[in-house]
């Protein structure tokens, strides 16, 4: 039975249902055709039991006898040429009791049974059909979309037969797949929308506070006249520069908040020539903070690939301006491509990441030194742009900070 239904469940819904018509059709023909073989054989033995008939002398022929025989009746030759009349009709009224019973019973059969068989046989057919092609995948995807009506998403939807109904619910959990992922995104993105605010809320006292300091300072000097006017002008001043932190740090928000916004737009390049077109100048850029800088893109294949240039820019420029306030002597990128992902890694012999800076380096406005001026938005604003190129940001401490930065990056095949 188990290999029955194995080979059923991997069958399609409609081979399967005519699979199982035909089967118990011909077992249905096969029991009604014995059946009425049967009975028919019983109805002969019964009336062949009767020995009681009707006798007719003898004739020369038989028209003589001028008889009509009835479609029940026949003729035949009898001893000392007698002719012999058999008659069913005549048979069943000699028969008992006992034997007319058994003799009905046995007509009777011959029609309820084919017929109660073939009630029996389409009952059971679809009742198999139910049982080993629908009443589990039915079962699954009800409970499915129950847990997914109360966002329930943590499950696997397991049905491996290959049929219809496989098919479906190997959607339904691809779609239960897609869910979970959708929803996870969201929960990640409101946890750094309220990670950011928190930030934004926290780092914006500070210059609020300076300034709430400085017009309470004037407030009670001013019109006391206890203030000189230098002491007024450098107080106005100070007020001014708190004001300006103050703008651009809002100007920071804007666009880390505008991130999201962002299109990538992939366009035809030239992979190994866009890494050769910066090299010098960054190699200036480090000049200027009295640092040497190289690149190794000896991984990077002379091809065309699909890439979004300007984001990559921006990408290695905000990973390499953090390098050039940590490095001490050098900065290093090291470039590779293979199988439609792009590495990219900025190296530089700074004193490396701290613990906490590994776990929180890439949320907005993290800052491991307060005092700065630096806004903590570089590593962030790479890791969402890593993230909207279908890539991933990483940090890790190799004989100082590494940064590397992975993305995808499609060949273009030459026709």
């Amino acid at each position: 039975m188990g290999k029955i239904k194995h080979w059923l469940r991997s069958m399609p819904l409609r081979r399967a249902f005519v699979s199982l018509v035909l089967v118990m059709a011909v077992l249905v023909a096969g029991i009604s055709a014995a059946t009425i073989f049967t009975c028919v054989n019983v109805q002969n033995h019964i009336l062949e039991s009767v020995t009681d008939y009707q006798v007719l002398p003898p004739q020369e022929t038989e028209d003589e006898y001028n008889l009509v025989i009835a479609d029940d009746e026949q003729i035949v030759p009898g001893e000392n040429g007698q002719l012999v009349i058999l008659s069913t009709e005549y048979q069943i009224a000699n028969l008992s009791d006992t034997q007319r019973v058994a003799y009905y019973a046995a007509k009777a059969a011959v029609v309820l049974v084919p017929t109660l068989l073939f009630v029996l046989g389409t009952i059971f057919c679809a009742w198999m059909f139910y049982s080993i092609k629908l009443k589990q995948p039915l079962s699954l995807l009800l409970q499915s979309a129950d847990r997914i009506s109360q966002s329930d998403l943590d499950f696997c939807l397991d049905y491996p037969a290959s049929d219809e109904m496989g098919e479906l619910c190997r959607a339904m959990d691809t779609m239960r797949a897609a869910l979970l992922k959708n929803n996870q995104e969201t929960w990640a993105m409101m946890e750094e929308r309220r990670k950011l605010s928190a930030s934004i809320a926290h780092d914006l006292r500070t210059p609020i506070t300076v300034m709430k300091g400085y017009t309470e300072y004037l407030s009670h000097n001013v019109p006391l006249g206890r203030i000189s006017e230098d002491k007024l002008m450098d107080t106005i001043h100070n007020l001014s520069l708190a004001t300006d932190r103050l703008e651009q740090y809002a100007n920071q928000v804007r666009e880390i908040q505008a991130m999201d916004a962002i299109p990538v737009k992939p366009t035809a390049c030239s992979l190994r020539e866009f890494f050769e077109e910066q090299e010098d100048e960054y190699t200036v850029l480090a000049q200027q903070h009295q640092l040497q800088f190289s690149m190794d893109i000896s991984g990077v294949p002379d091809i065309q690939v699909m890439l979004d240039g300007i984001l990559v820019h921006r990408m290695i420029d905000n990973v390499i301006s953090n390098a050039l306030r940590f490095a001490s002597r050098e900065i290093k990128l090291k470039a590779g491509w293979q199988e439609s992902l792009l590495t990219i890694q900025v190296h530089d012999d700074g004193k490396g990441f701290s613990e906490e800076s590994l776990r929180s380096a890439t949320r907005p406005f993290y800052k491991e030194n307060t005092e700065n001026d630096h806004f903590g938005l570089g590593l962030s604003i790479c890791n969402t742009l890593c993230q909207k190129q279908g890539g991933t940001l990483s940090l890790s401490n190799h004989n100082g900070a590494c940064v590397e930065m992975q993305i995808q990056a499609e060949k273009i095949d030459a026709d």
